[in-house]
């Protein structure tokens, strides 16, 4: 926007020169510079997106009177005498789109009239061409007040005006002589035959001003800033109208701008005039609310402390609605301007009373406050104790998308096509959210594979979503991944390829962590993604936490892998808050062992009999070590040999063969009448 000095001084009653007014502006954040032209100095304004209010020599007039720089004058605004009552039906179809619009019938305009010589310079210095006394008067009012008009050749319009959305594929010839095909995203102003403007944006040709109009509807509307933004851009059109429109214009100047213009065609090439006819939407015209200022949240803000008086003439100066809470102690409750549709929190408010009172009034100043070290919550110590744990045994850290394709999530359900849509998904492979970890770490696998990666342990923590649309549950996992070689390749050892008790293994290390192994659990499962003879679902004190296996044979397949891919999944909340410290004495006197073997149904977890052993409470039992498994040809059908090693150990005293025995009796009976089991002799 740019506007001569002269212009600027005229409308304020004031003699500032261009480098005062420069400099001033924008040291309250109205950024401009002065253009030098031969017949006067002209100020160009760049005024960013928030601050539409400053596009008008009002909005201008309005920043110098809130930095105290001229006294406000009485409202001039004046009413144009009605010559007639003829006026043009509205029917506003889209209120919520255009929330006011009004209209006026101005007839018998002398279409001779010449616009005068100061409204010409105004315009030029403004970079506006003179057209004709109609169309410039429109303009000279929209960079005076801020409010765009248009004006309609009354004889092309067959009444009622509308104000709609257009059709699909529906044209327009506008003003510039381009034809434009619309869509339903756009809002149009039309008559009952033909479209008569795009709104907020350009005319069209066929109700457009010539030099023969004699009789005009002037119209002055609000249209909801949401509903133009973007068109003009889409449309490859630019107008000074749409400018302000897509920012946002003073929703209650309609009425205003129309008597504005009235008074001056009226003064300058005659007319009658009409009623204003409007259509005012109240539900759906823009209302700034009410904001609690308070005194402590400025000065933690600004770091100063600023007096009331100040505060209180700053807000005066800005034009905004002040009442105060507690008289003034606590603070005010402030309403802005309906023109300041930018200001909605109070951290807006602070902004324009440090801008306002001049941020070089606010002195800078170096913290001296003491800097205290909080303590890791314990939250974050189990995290990092759970992470170290893992990268120590090689597990790298991915983190995946949560959007994956409906393949993938088919992988970990049993039922096809349950899956929670995206509504605006990026593509086909990101249009579901994930309901497991594991399809994530099988594409890692995959990505690292073609990078000739081949030894590979990956871990992620993320969260997993599923339900229906109506309720949606969010769950946190922990899912891994192993593959490849059990040790580095070395001379001194052969090869050996990862299994599922690796896996066993490691998270065993991470439960003895965590100070839950003992209420550690492992049953079979029949899970859709894993093997089902190499697979087991984890139990924490008897509830399923989790899953840990091979991948399916015919996933693998898929892949074209040849080894097995080992997982695991369980819920993150089991492990992310436990704490343990544990202290367990040595002890000095020598152990004994003894051994046993027993033969029992294949189906029975071994971890069972250990646990029942151990429900025996012999402190003397210091361990018991699984050593050997043998289901081989002379095992008997659906059974398994297995032993164990039984450690005892005192604390402070060396035990007797006859102690030992007695143990040893009271295990095997106990374990005996437990569960189907035969001590081997």
């Amino acid at each position: 926007m740019k506007l001569s000095i002269n212009w600027i001084n005229e409308h304020c009653k004031s003699k500032f020169t261009s480098s005062e007014l420069v400099e001033q502006l924008t040291m309250s954040g109205v950024e401009c510079e002065t253009i030098n032209q031969k017949s006067n100095e002209i100020i160009k304004f760049d005024i960013t997106p928030n601050r539409a209010d400053c596009f008008s020599v009002r909005g201008i007039t309005n920043e110098l009177l809130a930095m105290g720089l001229i006294k406000q004058s009485k409202n001039e605004s004046q009413s144009a005498e009605v010559h007639h009552d003829h006026s043009v039906k509205i029917n506003i179809s889209s209120p919520k789109d255009c929330p006011v619009f009004a209209t006026r019938i101005i007839n018998n305009i002398n279409s001779d009239a010449k616009t005068p010589q100061a409204i010409k310079q105004k315009l030029k210095e403004s970079g506006y061409k003179s057209i004709n006394i109609i169309v410039d008067i429109t303009n000279y009012v929209m960079i005076t007040t801020g409010q765009p008009l248009h004006a309609y050749d009354l004889d092309c319009i067959n009444s009622p005006i509308v104000v709609r959305k257009a059709k699909n594929k529906e044209t327009i010839e506008l003003l510039d002589g381009s034809s434009k095909t619309l869509n339903e995203s756009y809002l149009i102003i039309t008559d009952q035959e033909k479209p008569l403007g795009i709104a907020g944006i350009m005319g069209g040709i066929d109700s457009s001003i010539t030099d023969q109009t004699k009789c005009i509807v002037i119209e002055s509307a609000y249209f909801n800033p949401k509903t133009i933004m973007g068109c003009p851009r889409m449309l490859n059109l630019h107008s000074e109208a749409s400018l302000r429109f897509e920012r946002g214009v003073d929703p209650t100047i309609q009425i205003e701008a129309i008597d504005m213009f009235t008074i001056l065609l009226n003064k300058i090439a005659g007319g009658e005039n009409g009623p204003i006819t409007s259509k005012i939407s109240e539900k759906h015209t823009p209302k700034n609310k009410t904001i609690n200022l308070r005194k402590n949240k400025i000065k933690k803000t600004l770091g100063i402390t600023i007096p009331n008086i100040e505060i209180l003439a700053i807000l005066k100066n800005l034009r905004m609605d002040i009442e105060e809470n507690e008289f003034g102690y606590q603070g005010w409750n402030v309403k802005a301007p309906p023109y300041r549709f930018d200001i909605n929190d109070e951290c807006d408010l602070i902004e324009e009373i440090a801008r306002i009172y001049g941020y070089n009034n606010i002195k800078e100043s170096i913290e001296d406050e003491p800097i205290e070290f909080k303590n890791e919550s314990s939250r974050l110590i189990n995290k990092n104790n759970l992470y170290n744990i893992l990268t120590e045994i090689g597990y790298s850290e991915v983190i995946n998308y949560s959007f994956v394709s409906p393949i993938m999530n088919d992988l970990n359900q049993n039922k096809v096509g349950q899956s929670m849509d995206l509504q605006n998904p990026l593509s086909i492979e990101m249009s579901v959210m994930r309901n497991s970890l594991l399809p994530g770490l099988i594409n890692n696998l995959m990505h690292n594979l073609k990078r000739q990666h081949k030894d590979i342990r990956l871990f992620e923590v993320g969260k997993i979503f599923t339900g229906t649309k109506n309720k949606i549950n969010e769950d946190e996992k922990i899912s891994g991944l192993i593959y490849g070689s059990r040790h580095k390749e070395q001379w001194g050892y052969s090869s050996e390829l990862v299994d599922y008790y690796d896996m066993k293994g490691h998270l065993e290390i991470l439960f003895e962590s965590l100070g839950i192994f003992e209420d550690i659990s492992y049953k079979k499962t029949n899970h859709k993604m894993l093997h089902p003879g190499k697979s087991g679902k984890i139990l924490y004190k008897n509830k399923i936490i989790g899953c840990i296996g091979c991948l399916s044979p015919e996933i693998l397949f898929d892949l074209n892998l040849r080894s097995d891919v080992v997982v695991f999944e369980i819920d993150y909340s089991i492990l992310s808050n436990r704490i343990t410290h544990k202290y367990k004495e040595q002890k000095y006197f020598p152990s004994s062992r003894r051994d046993i073997s027993i033969l029992m149904p294949v189906d029975i977890e071994i971890n069972t009999v250990v646990r029942a052993i151990n429900t025996l409470n012999i402190k003397e039992l210091s361990d018991v070590v699984v050593f050997d498994i043998y289901d081989g040809k002379t095992i008997k059908s659906k059974k398994k040999s297995i032993s164990l090693g039984l450690i005892f150990q005192a604390k402070s005293r060396t035990l007797t063969d006859v102690e030992i025995d007695e143990f040893m009796i009271n295990i095997n009976r106990h374990i005996e009448s437990s569960f189907e089991i035969i001590i081997r002799k």
